[in-house]
């Protein structure tokens, strides 16, 4: 492991389409009330991780929202962290590895999919809203499910609720009523298998 300085925002290559803008917003609050120490404090706890690719690419497998709002509110001092150096791999090799060990989602924002790791969005700013991503982050912030050390495990839980809700999520309505249904869904034996489950 090691850590690198002075690397931009926009050098990182995210590993998943999408983001919930909900999350994004209620990070960017959050930060925006640090008191330096906070921030401090908050950014080591939220070291990004990275894998070393093909071509000198440096590829974040967690914290794409941290990184975000970091971009959003012009914070340079994040911190990344590379756990693994793969530079030795060609781009299929690559690739290959890193859906194997969980590292990439290539599902998009409709819940379509897996497409094309080449077709991953270049940097932080390109990636789409979920409203799903954000209803899971909203779940898990009221505590319908656990938090893990499973990667993306929250999309898990988006596409559980993409599949299982029955409604669209358009309006600030839309997503109060399906937070109340997604916290009910959460506990029902349906979604016993998903990461994090809490049963009560």
């Amino acid at each position: 492991m090691s850590q690198i300085k002075n690397i931009a925002l926009l050098d990182l290559r995210p590993t998943q389409f999408v983001l919930g803008s909900k999350e994004i917003a209620a990070k960017i609050r959050r930060i925006s009330n640090f008191s330096k120490q906070e921030w401090k404090e908050f950014r080591d706890d939220h070291v990004i991780p990275v894998i070393a690719g093909p071509g000198e690419e440096l590829y974040m497998i967690d914290h794409h929202h941290f990184a975000r709002a970091c971009w959003e509110l012009g914070k340079t001092d994040f911190k990344i962290e590379i756990i693994k150096n793969l530079k030795h791999l060609n781009e299929q090799q690559f690739w290959n590895h890193m859906i194997q060990k969980g590292w990439t989602y290539l599902h998009d924002q409709f819940g379509m999919g897996p497409h094309r790791p080449q077709d991953l969005p270049t940097d932080i700013r390109c990636l789409a809203d979920d409203p799903f991503r954000s209803l899971a982050w909203a779940v898990l912030d009221a505590h319908g499910f656990k938090k893990v050390d499973i990667p993306f495990f929250e999309f898990q839980w988006a596409a559980f609720y993409r599949q299982n809700l029955g409604m669209a999520l358009h309006s600030k309505s839309d997503f109060k009523d399906a937070l109340k249904k997604a916290m009910s869904l959460s506990k029902s034996k349906d979604a016993a298998h998903l990461p994090g489950y809490r049963k009560k």
